[in-house]
């Protein structure tokens, strides 16, 4: 490979802390043992491969790493070091959008500061919950789901 592909490949990668390296090899390496086809398992066995001996996700590895954090940090069971899991995935491009999303969406919710509350729902559904805020001047509904938070609604009045 040119050197100049590998420093912008480098540059791409997401760099590692200590111990979410340590965490990654490990869930990687469980996740992949655990998947029947080949092409699977070979790609997350990479993933663990690269925590373990580069400490970094190369470009190309990080659909695959967001698609096991996503399922793995949503497992009861989990992995036991959670918490640098966590900080990988905040650090990975679907968890800045997550973060962007709960920005936008405090940004509204403060919105409602010094209004009166009259009342509060909250739904349950397959993979989301409704909250609908009542106020005096308003009602907004926000859903909650896997994919993060919006407002769906807002009706002034």
């Amino acid at each position: 490979m040119p050197a100049h592909t590998a420093a912008a490949s480098a540059a791409e990668a997401l760099a590692l802390a200590p111990a979410e390296a340590e965490a990654l090899a490990t869930e990687a390496a469980a996740f992949a043992a655990a998947l029947p086809d080949p092409r699977a398992r070979a790609r997350y066995q990479r993933l663990a491969d690269c925590a373990a001996t580069q400490a970094h996700v190369p470009p190309d590895l990080l659909p695959a790493l967001e698609t096991m954090l996503d399922l793995v940090l949503q497992t009861d069971r989990g992995p036991t070091a959670r918490q640098p899991l966590r900080t990988l995935f905040a650090r990975t491009p679907r968890g800045h959008a997550l973060a962007a999303q709960a920005r936008q969406v405090t940004r509204a919710l403060r919105a409602l500061r010094g209004q009166r509350l009259d009342d509060l729902r909250l739904a349950a559904g397959p993979g989301q919950h409704t909250l609908t805020i009542q106020t005096d001047h308003c009602q907004l509904t926000l859903e909650l789901t896997p994919r993060g938070a919006q407002i769906t609604t807002l009706e002034a009045g």
